[in-house]
């Protein structure tokens, strides 16, 4: 099987495309593992495959702004930012965004900022052909704004002129030399041995409609927030369920207040987290992976420092079923994440840190921009 790591020397070539040069790569009609890491600042992608046509672009739309064209190859989605999933999910090629992705549990390509996927794509069968790979996750996500994406169905660029904001790359797809092996994994193959034992087995994190934490385990209640800084602007934070006594209205607190988020080292803890805010946030964790448990619908504006739910809890997407350590939550969701702290062993003594007393890692939203200003909070393990 090809080595996923040669993919950026694979781009010995570049197309042009609404005036913007795109990587291109030559492969062979075979299976290639590819390793894929959205490190937009911001955007989200909705990755598909599509088979480029004769037009311009290679892509032509319908009155929808859903293309036209043929299905590339599925993807096998074997591994997220935590190792392995416990069994592989196929992902179809084609899923134009719906926001029902958010809200159902379905397989689906949604990339976070910061997200890894660890893919198998069998280009076998496209020999001559070309793929597109191509996004259409709106910006904002899952809310977009005007004059964010650039694409000849916005009306915003034409075919042969830039940029455009939904083509990513070209494969280009060429005859193999030689036949791959029977692929010895699918849907089926368990693939939990290679990986870390859960802390909540699979599917048990719901009962009858509840979210169901291991007997036990301390249940941290948190949010994420939106409220305006000295100067009037707006500004993104996470924090405890309690309000702030210095932004009234808001449960949010800055980087620099006093740490709230202290753990015990070795110590497992359950955290719920509830998105007050209308993004979709990436929250990644520094020291620890998370399994994630379940999502629940809540009534945001009726908020009080304890969700009031509007329907049942719901498992984790497919392709998160393995261990995260960057978790997509959305808008008027509570999402639910348990974590183990364990400190790593290192062959010399690390320092207690001055400011908290303990050994200081961060918890942050993965959009640059609300990373900076001021999505992100202290974790002191103790």
């Amino acid at each position: 099987m090809p080595d996923p790591s040669c993919i950026p020397e694979m781009f010995g070539d570049t197309m042009l495309v609404n005036g913007t040069v795109f990587p291109v790569a030559t492969v062979d009609a075979r299976r290639y593992r590819l390793r894929v890491l959205n490190a937009c600042q911001a955007r989200f992608l909705n990755l598909q495959l599509y088979v480029a046509d004769t037009s311009k672009d290679g892509i032509t739309y319908n009155n929808k702004g859903v293309p036209v064209n043929a299905a590339g190859p599925s993807f096998m989605v074997i591994g997220a930012e935590g190792g392995f999933l416990p069994r592989p999910v196929t992902v179809p090629a084609v899923q134009p965004f719906n926001p029902l992705m958010l809200t159902n549990v379905l397989s689906n390509l949604v990339t976070a900022p910061a997200e890894r996927w660890d893919l198998i794509v069998d280009f076998k069968g496209f020999a001559g052909k070309s793929l597109i790979l191509y996004t259409d996750a709106p910006a904002p996500f899952p809310m977009a704004a005007a004059g964010t994406d650039f694409c000849a169905f916005t009306g915003t660029t034409r075919p042969g002129f830039g940029p455009d904001t939904r083509i990513m790359m070209k494969f280009n797809v060429v005859a193999a030399a030689s036949a791959d092996p029977p692929l010895a994994i699918s849907p089926a193959t368990d693939l939990s041995s290679g990986i870390d034992p859960f802390l909540v087995p699979l599917g048990a994190g719901i009962l009858n409609g509840a979210v169901n934490p291991p007997p036990g385990t301390p249940v941290r209640q948190l949010t994420l927030n939106e409220s305006f800084d000295s100067l009037g602007r707006l500004i993104q934070l996470v924090g405890p369920n309690t309000l702030n006594p210095m932004m009234p209205g808001t449960y949010g607190r800055e980087y620099m207040d006093t740490p709230t988020e202290n753990v015990r080292a070795g110590a497992t803890e359950v955290w719920q987290i509830a998105n007050l805010t209308g993004d979709t946030h990436p929250i990644h964790f520094h020291l620890v992976n998370c399994q994630v448990i379940a999502r629940q619908p809540f009534n945001a504006a009726k908020y009080t420092g304890t969700p009031v739910y509007t329907g049942p809890a719901r498992l984790a997407d497919p392709t998160e079923t393995g261990w995260k350590e960057t978790v997509k939550m959305h808008p008027g969701e509570v999402t639910t994440v348990i974590m183990k702290f364990v400190l790593p062993t290192v062959p010399f003594t690390v320092p207690s840190s001055p400011r908290t007393g303990g050994a200081e890692y961060v918890w942050h939203c993965h959009i640059l921009e609300h990373e900076e200003h001021d999505m992100m909070r202290p974790l002191v393990v103790i």
